[in-house]
């Protein structure tokens, strides 16, 4: 189960750090040296142009070409 929360970046040294709130610690069992997962959201703007260039329709990329003539 995923618990969905705000956290708070802080710099430590060169990084960057997430603050977990100590309410979500608590309820997940977190603890320090756990791995646990983030996803962070994307701006609508960068996700668009991010999307075109995989799909190679941006102004930079190359046109599509089939590696395979074989597979469809």
């Amino acid at each position: 189960m995923s618990t969905v929360f705000e956290g708070k970046l802080r710099r430590v040294g060169n990084s960057m750090a997430v603050i977990i709130p100590k309410g979500v610690l608590d309820e997940t069992g977190a603890r320090e040296g756990d791995v646990v997962k983030l996803s962070v959201p994307i701006p609508k703007q960068k996700r668009s142009a991010a999307i075109k260039k995989m799909a190679g329709t941006d102004a930079h990329s190359k046109p599509f070409v089939r590696d395979k003539s074989d597979r469809l």
